[in-house]
């Protein structure tokens, strides 16, 4: 778990805002029964995390509020973890399991996301335990437990009923006895799931059916890669640029092993839990952004896994005799620092972003500035703003970062109107840019320094521009509105500063077109607006 804080605390401040954590923000600022109304019936999914952020950002409007719960639940599920790898396989196994898992690329990615994927999974683990336990017991009252806790798990995410449909499934098949007896014990899970399941999903099912684009014509299995999603789930669970690699050929000895030692009910729950997701992702037809398959979705599959590596480690080192815990430990070791690499390389690239900067040179403009929508161009994935992670987003993380600035968000014109309409002291406006390439910065340099503007580098790629003077709230919209074209002019690659520009526009011209989904369009990674409520 120390470990686990370690690589994945600085990413809370280190990485820009994601367009997802974007949609937390906005649900968040809904009251608790609107929450629950637009998760039900116009995004699909569940309210839990929408709730559960709704107070926190609301006590404490920050980056910390938005992504250190994804770090408390990930770290939560690490015991769960560790008993579920104790009873498939060991002691042994179970410190190996727990370790890699902490370690693990795709589960650190996600420790500091402003979503509910790692909600989900511990959801899904202390599940796991509860599914277990019931499974060798063949308690009723433990089986109808389980099938509450699973069903509930429709309230946390939209992909939930997958993993706990698998989980039951598998526990089903783990249970060391008869299939008949096993379900005259189960029946009690089977009928609290249905109870805890059927009536919420069935409510949200059109909607998620439409946001995730699901019909007999869409195409099926894709991924961002292009690649098949088998593939890039082998990447997710056993990080190599190889199908074949230490970790898939470990994971291939301990099924053999167990089959050998005639554990076939261990070696049928952790390839269920792990083709679940890959089998569902191949073959159901979706066209929305949401259905594309992305690492996220291993999450609750990698503990399986690796249940299956160590299980490989430990019956190889069977022959090392007086040596095995040595052998272990090394071979444990070894997984560890191959997997630290991707790790340790994620973060050194985020940290490079130097995000942090610019929040910094924000902090240091005068008190009550009005801080105004940002943009700028992307880069590579994870090393500069991108796709999921916009500049148009940058605004967004400052404020969160900083209080003392006031956040005009003037990508929607009705979202500044009341600014407009508002006080009319004179203030301070600040506008942020970035430029994700070095000719970019060039040009943009020269349209910058042809204008008045204050203009602050805080770090490569970024520009901080500030009025040279205060100016009621319309000055500010036309003297942003001029800035912006000068971006445009020098950086033409960068076409979402169109979407200000309109706004600026029609701000100034008193007419307001309503914009966005949920009023917000920093939640669409799409510019044009895509024309589909899949997103």
């Amino acid at each position: 778990m120390a470990l686990l804080v370690w690589l994945a605390l600085p990413l809370v401040w280190w990485t820009p805002l994601n367009v997802d954590e974007e949609l937390t923000i906005r649900v968040s600022d809904f009251s608790f029964a609107n929450v629950f109304d637009i998760v039900s019936t116009k995004r699909g999914g569940g309210p839990l995390h929408f709730w559960l952020e709704h107070y926190l950002l609301g006590w404490w409007p920050s980056v910390g509020s938005l992504r250190i719960p994804s770090l408390v639940f990930i770290c939560l599920a690490l015991p769960a973890v560790a008993l579920i790898a104790r009873r498939l396989a060991g002691d042994e196994a179970s410190a190996g399991v727990v370790l890699l898992t902490a370690a693990s690329p795709i589960p650190v990615l996600y420790a500091t996301f402003g979503r509910p994927h790692t909600l989900l999974f511990a959801w899904m683990m202390w599940s796991t335990v509860l599914a277990l336990k019931a499974a060798e017991e063949g308690d009723r009252r433990l089986w109808a437990a389980t099938g509450a806790a699973l069903g509930l798990s429709v309230f946390v995410h939209p992909t939930a009923p997958l993993y706990a449909g698998t989980a039951l499934i598998a526990a089903l098949l783990y249970a060391p006895r008869h299939p008949r007896a096993v379900l005259r014990q189960a029946w009690p899970g089977l009928l609290t799931f249905g109870l805890t399941f059927v009536p919420y999903y069935v409510r949200t099912l059109h909607v998620l059916g439409d946001r995730y684009g699901i019909s007999s014509g869409a195409t099926r299995g894709r991924t961002f890669s292009g690649q098949p999603v088998w593939e890039d789930a082998r990447h997710f669970v056993a990080p190599s640029p190889h199908n074949v690699n230490a970790f898939t050929v470990l994971a291939a000895v301990g099924i053999l092993a167990l089959l050998v030692e005639r554990r076939w009910r261990v070696v049928a729950l952790c390839i269920v839990t792990v083709a679940a997701p890959i089998v569902f992702f191949s073959v159901v037809p979706a066209s929305g952004d949401s259905a594309l398959f992305f690492d996220r979705y291993m999450i609750p599959a990698i503990p399986a896994f690796l249940v299956l590596v160590l299980a490989g480690i430990v019956a190889l080192a069977r022959f090392a005799g007086p040596a095995r815990l040595l052998l272990v430990a090394v071979a444990v070791g070894w997984l560890l620092a191959h997997e630290l690499h991707y790790t340790l390389r994620h973060r050194n690239r985020t940290e490079a972003i130097a995000i942090e900067s610019i929040a910094r040179a924000a902090a240091r403009q005068p008190a009550g500035s009005v801080l105004f929508g940002s943009t700028g161009t992307s880069g590579a994935i994870f090393s500069s703003f991108d796709y999921g992670h916009p500049a148009n987003l940058l605004d967004r993380y400052v404020s969160l970062r900083d209080g003392s600035l006031l956040s005009v968000d003037d990508d929607s014109c009705e979202r500044a109107q009341p600014f407009l309409r508002g006080d009319r002291r004179p203030r301070y406006g600040v506008w942020l840019f970035y430029a994700a390439f070095p000719d970019e910065e060039r040009a943009a340099a020269r349209g910058f320094g042809r204008t008045r503007a204050v203009v602050v580098r805080p770090a490569p790629g970024y520009f901080l521009l500030r009025s040279p003077r205060k100016l009621p709230p319309a000055g500010l919209i036309r003297l942003g509105q001029a800035y912006r074209l000068a971006w445009r002019l020098a950086v033409p690659s960068n076409r979402r500063v169109n979407e200000l520009l309109i706004a600026d526009r029609q701000l100034l011209r008193g007419r307001c077109v309503p914009y966005g989904d949920l009023d917000d369009p920093a939640i669409s990674p799409h510019w044009p607006p895509a024309r589909t409520s899949h997103q």
